[in-house]
């Protein structure tokens, strides 16, 4: 299995254990991982995500810690493909990082618009978390009437208090409910995932490895979990 990963471009960045996560529970059951951007090349974190910075939100996320020591790792994020020049036929799957850069430049953006539009028409697997879900928002006719979740408006509010009101120009939960998605959401500080076919959606960071579990049962038809 073949997933493309999309990223922001934007300086404002992604957020680490929305990459890391999906990437290591992926691979470790033998995905292939290339990483997109819009304007492809180099890629930045969100510094607050980085689990070694000073003040990070993520001091404790060990699975951000492991990637970011392994050089060759880090180094495939300094030459991500531009979304223009991706071939969305060599994938089985897709996956939206979030972080507030995806809300700069992943919507609206007619490229990624192309490519969620083919992985829908082909019926493969879409999935996106956190900011990463307002991608969505680019298909509308696509999405209209599905069932979705991303960062919601409340926690939005409580970021802007932090970084201000210009924090972003376009919030997730707001422009996934004007495209008509039936947008839902645990408490500001909860975790959820949603699956609508072969649609499936994070909150959240905190929802990182839950939401790749839940996409790998999705991709290989099974579910390790058995009742006795």
């Amino acid at each position: 299995m073949k997933i493309l990963f999309v990223t922001s471009s934007s300086d404002m960045g992604y957020w680490l254990a929305e990459l890391t996560h999906p990437y290591w529970h992926f691979t470790e059951r033998g995905c292939e991982i290339d990483f997109a951007s819009p304007a492809g090349g180099e890629v930045k974190y969100d510094l607050m995500s980085d689990p070694f910075a000073e003040n990070s939100w993520e001091a404790d996320d060990l699975v951000s810690k492991g990637f970011l020591t392994d050089k060759s790792l880090v180094g495939r994020l300094f030459s991500t493909i531009a979304l223009k020049d991706v071939d969305p036929t060599r994938y089985d799957a897709i996956h939206v990082v979030g972080g507030g850069g995806a809300a700069v430049d992943l919507f609206p953006s007619h490229e990624l618009g192309k490519l969620l539009e083919h992985f829908w028409a082909e019926e493969k697997i879409i999935g996106t978390i956190c900011h990463g879900s307002i991608a969505l928002a680019n298909i509308p006719a696509r999405v209209k009437g599905r069932r979705a979740t991303g960062f919601s408006r409340a926690e939005d509010a409580q970021v802007e208090a932090l970084y201000g009101n210009d924090f972003i120009p376009y919030w997730p939960q707001v422009e996934m409910e004007k495209a008509g998605i039936l947008y839902s959401a645990s408490t500001d500080v909860g975790t959820q995932v949603v699956l609508d076919g072969k649609l499936i959606t994070g909150q959240n960071q905190k929802a990182a490895s839950e939401y790749s579990i839940a996409f790998i049962h999705l991709l290989f038809g099974n579910d390790v979990v058995v009742t006795v």
